[in-house]
């Protein structure tokens, strides 16, 4: 049977914004982050908690209309908080949640349960707004594949980068490693595979704590774009504009991406099925179809891909 991939919208970036800073979250839109992570979770101290999630609030009812996705990070199941947590901001405007820490595919399904009650309760649409697993530990990574299929409100997930250094993944794992080393790709290749094998097309990239190192920022998210990512998070504005960047096609790409458009539809017109292409390939579906997700992202990027020619697939 065909694989299905969950279809979302494209998020290039996704900034985090510490929950109990009202001022922060009210500004956060011009920073020009795809979407806005407000969290509840490790930025907040215990006592603000409560304070944080009626900022929170306050911040998704102001930037409901914005351009930009507004998620929010959650306290974990077993910290008593969850429920208050979602109580507090499961409103009009938010597109998505966040889940710390999990590891089984029982907290996802209870989740989506949750959100299915408040989001009948306060007459919102059903289903509408997606859960990101963070799989923190290594049980959690190890169940990747799980945790994404316990319920299709899971649209994106996976790390296709090695753990952050000094994070939680890192400390479970027992690793030793620093934001750029070798040794890590294999920990980022099995998540992105479990990711994939579950239908997520949205696999987020490795993000760096350093806040002053762009060019960090840079490599970092050019290698995972080529493990598989598509998307990546920030704790700091300024690496924003260079995940956007890494993760909007170039041009290069978009005009690669016509060409082989145009070149299948000739094909095709003369009833063939592939073609050779600048005398160094033979083009085929599998070609239109990579082709065809290069002008979706560039186009949900906001950038004007022209004219393309028009190609019919063939059912899978």
């Amino acid at each position: 049977m065909p694989q299905t991939f969950r279809e979302a919208r494209w998020y290039r970036s996704m900034l985090y914004v510490p929950g109990h800073k009202l001022d922060w979250m009210l500004k956060a839109p011009k920073y020009g982050a795809d979407a806005l992570m407000f969290d509840l979770e490790d930025s907040v101290e215990l006592t603000q908690k409560a304070g944080a999630r009626n900022a929170i609030a306050a911040a998704i009812k102001e930037l409901r209309t914005g351009p930009f996705g507004r998620f929010v990070r959650l306290n974990s199941w077993r910290t008593g908080r969850l429920l208050d947590d979602l109580n507090a901001v499961v409103i009009d405007g938010l597109d998505g949640v966040a889940l710390a820490k999990t590891e089984d595919p029982e907290e996802i399904a209870a989740l989506d349960l949750v959100l299915g009650d408040l989001e009948r309760s306060r007459g919102l649409p059903v289903g509408r707004i997606e859960i990101c697993p963070q799989a923190e530990t290594a049980v959690a990574k190890y169940r990747m594949y799980h945790l994404c299929t316990a319920s299709q409100r899971v649209k994106r997930a996976g790390c296709s980068g090695a753990p952050t250094p000094g994070g939680d993944g890192a400390r479970s794992l027992g690793l030793q490693l620093d934001d750029l080393a070798e040794d890590g790709i294999s920990f980022g290749a099995y998540s992105v595979l479990q990711a994939r094998a579950a239908g997520i097309i949205h696999v987020e990239g490795a993000m760096t704590a350093t806040l002053d190192d762009l060019e960090l920022v840079r490599r970092i998210g050019e290698r995972c774009k080529r493990m598989g990512a598509s998307w990546a998070s920030a704790v700091h504005p300024n690496h924003i504009p260079v995940i956007n960047e890494i993760y909007s096609p170039s041009q290069d790409e978009i005009n690669e991406a016509c060409d082989i458009l145009s070149a299948v539809a000739e094909a095709t017109a003369r009833g063939e099925a592939a073609v050779r292409y600048k005398s160094t390939m033979m083009l085929d579906y599998a070609h239109v179809r990579s082709a065809m997700e290069v002008l979706k992202k560039a186009q949900a990027a906001g950038i004007d891909v022209g004219n393309v020619a028009n190609v019919e697939l063939p059912a899978l």
